[in-house]
């Protein structure tokens, strides 16, 4: 029978391996990406990660982290529904529409859901397989494991929502089974999008690809020294903060810095004349490598290819590595394109343990997913 866990903050010796972590390699990679954070608080790795504890979920030799978040205005959607389904998806989402007549009817419909939302403990919430980034993987769990922890959780977390980040019937549909039997629902999160380079690659656009970067004069590169972590910051930022929403993850330097020691993420850059001009970073585990860390310098003319090089070099690296690449949500159609499968991925959320009134914000998201869900896959959001 598996046996589940739970870990609060922790602070150890420098030097010396919490017992709280499995010998695997997947419990070193917990140990590397989370004791640091656990021990100097989230903001001091994400700027925009508010009123938030970071907790640790084990069940047998499987770890996974559990963010226990209460409501920030300025949270990033990664540990807050309200930013997520109201502050992005809602209005900043719909300004993105190009209609002011919809646009200012959506606006009045969202503002008394808002307001309902806020006041109604909708971000009490725990999150599980939490690395606060926009793309969670799952380490292997067998469906017996799964099962003890969702049962578990309701249990440590009487009064939160309980929320399992990042599901989907693409690659995880035993996680989407097992969680559906036990009562968690499933609400819409995104559309996401999948690409084998090695068998769903569009050869013609790869070609077309590879002659655009060509021109671009960038050389591609494994090197990030100290006084470069600043120039990669700045990069993410301007493509995800400034391009998109300030409520994506705000990394800051420390973040990247423990990334790169650590070897979380592996770092490539694009350079040109010894400057960097574009990032990459990309986790790995279980099969399916996932780039959090994403950049380009947006100023530089669009004739540069800077985004097509960095996809390019992407799907080069889980080529040459035979990993399934998980590329996230957004430019769908640029992403259809090359070859990428769209899936829905979800938030499974159990609340039968809370009283009525907090599971009713929960009932109505589920509601609008279900109109939501044709939208996203017809429009390739």
């Amino acid at each position: 029978m598996a046996i589940a866990s739970l870990f609060g903050a922790i602070s150890y010796p420098k030097g010396t391996h919490p017992p709280d972590f499995p010998p695997t390699a997947d419990g070193d990679y917990a140990r590397r990406y989370l004791t640091p954070i656990m021990n100097r608080g989230t903001e001091t790795f994400i700027r925009n990660v508010h009123n938030t504890q970071l907790m640790l979920a084990r069940v047998d030799d499987v770890i996974l982290p559990v963010s226990a978040t209460d409501f920030h205005l300025d949270n990033t959607y990664t540990v807050s529904p309200f930013s997520h389904y109201i502050s992005y998806g809602g209005f900043e989402e719909v300004q993105r529409l190009n209609n002011p007549p919809v646009e200012w009817l959506i606006k009045l419909l969202l503002r008394p859901l808002a307001s309902y939302f806020r006041h109604s403990d909708f971000d009490r919430t725990a999150l599980v397989n939490n690395w606060l980034v926009s793309t969670n993987l799952y380490p292997s769990i067998t469906a017996t494991q799964l099962e003890v922890l969702a049962e578990a959780l309701p249990k440590w977390f009487p009064d939160r929502a309980v929320i399992f980040r990042s599901v989907d019937r693409f690659r995880n549909p035993m996680l989407f089974d097992v969680l559906g039997r036990l009562g968690y629902e499933m609400m819409l999160s995104r559309q996401v999008w999948y690409l084998d380079p090695a068998h769903g690659l569009s050869l013609k656009v790869h070609r077309e690809d590879m002659r655009a970067i060509r021109k671009n004069g960038h050389a591609p590169s494994d090197e990030l020294r100290d006084d470069e972590i600043g120039r990669c910051l700045r990069l993410y930022e301007m493509l995800y903060l400034e391009k998109y929403s300030h409520f994506n993850p705000q990394f800051t330097e420390d973040f990247i810095r423990l990334a790169r020691d650590e070897k979380l993420l592996k770092i490539k850059t694009l350079r040109r004349d010894g400057q960097i001009n574009a990032v990459m970073g990309y986790i790995e585990r279980n099969g399916v490598m996932t780039p959090p860390l994403y950049g380009y310098d947006t100023s530089l003319p669009q004739e540069t290819a800077l985004y097509r090089h960095l996809t390019v070099m992407t799907m080069q690296e889980a080529l040459e590595k035979k990993l399934l690449l998980h590329d996230s949500a957004g430019v769908g159609k640029f992403k259809k394109k090359r070859g990428a499968q769209s899936a829905i991925e979800y938030n499974a959320v159990y609340t039968k343990h809370l009283p009525m009134r907090r599971q009713r914000p929960w009932e109505l998201v589920k509601a609008i997913s279900k109109i939501a869900i044709p939208y996203f896959q017809k429009n390739d959001l």
